[in-house]
């Protein structure tokens, strides 16, 4: 199982960073986790969307799904383009349709999508992946998700504060791919600290922190990329590193 970031900026897509989007690489199979505004572009110099084998959904925000917006316009532009395979939150494509058709009772996006909802604790089958979704705690509906493979595990958070559903996805994963957004602790979103803190109680792998805001990277030691943040470790009993995710183009596991 392989880890390729394709953006983990927000709120606000950057130059050289898109909001939020990670690849998922089997041998056979490749997800899509997030599509937020600035993927695309980004996507296609990874993988031809039309062999992505599913699209996966945290939450509606536009830096997690804005850029379903230029996938579909995408599939009906190019001919022939094959139906993916999209799961998201309930109702995702009828907002989504809004944006592209003029007619409420003409489904386009039905039409170069396979619609499925996600639903807390719904497991599914992606190729060689197996998928666990479960509802987190955001101000709107959202979802984290685990994936299996073989002997491989790994998480992501989605848009969350600290809850014990994260901490259930998380427990004894390789990885754990956990969005920390707020500098100091709030409802929905989590610090770095915070993050640390579930990785522990998880006992995660490897916890790997992303969708920062730029006034936290520049707070952070100096850092690159695969290097380990050592002094935000204040105990390693279980979670065994930390790692920032600080721009796109990072990857982590088997090629």
């Amino acid at each position: 199982m392989k880890l390729t970031v394709l953006g983990c900026s927000t709120p606000l897509p950057k130059r050289d960073n898109p909001c939020s989007g990670y690849l998922i690489s089997g041998e056979n199979s490749t997800i899509l986790l997030d599509c937020g505004s600035g993927i695309f572009p980004v996507l296609m110099d990874y993988i031809n969307p039309g062999t992505l084998s599913a699209i996966w959904i945290s939450h509606m925000h536009p830096d997690h799904s804005a850029d379903l917006i230029t996938l579909a316009n995408w599939a009906l532009n190019t001919t022939n383009a094959p139906k993916v395979r999209v799961l998201g939150p309930l109702g995702w494509d009828v907002r989504l349709n809004g944006f592209i058709s003029n007619d409420a009772s003409h489904d386009l996006v039905r039409e170069v999508f396979d619609v499925e909802y996600l639903d807390d604790g719904l497991p599914s089958s992606v190729g060689e992946f197996t998928l666990v979704t479960r509802l987190v705690h955001h101000s709107v509906t959202t979802y984290g998700v685990r994936i299996s493979s073989g002997d491989s595990t790994f998480a992501y958070s989605g848009d969350t504060g600290p809850c014990r559903s994260l901490e259930q996805l998380a427990d004894n994963v390789d990885i754990l791919l956990c969005e920390a957004g707020s500098e100091k602790p709030t409802e929905y979103h989590m610090t770095i600290h915070q993050a640390y803190e579930v990785a522990e109680k998880a006992k995660v792998g490897k916890l790997l922190v992303t969708h920062m805001r730029l006034r936290q990277h520049r707070s952070m030691p100096d850092t690159h990329s695969h290097s380990r943040c050592k002094t935000q470790a204040r105990s390693r009993k279980h979670c065994r590193s930390l790692q920032l995710l600080l721009r796109q183009g990072q990857t982590m596991g088997q090629s």
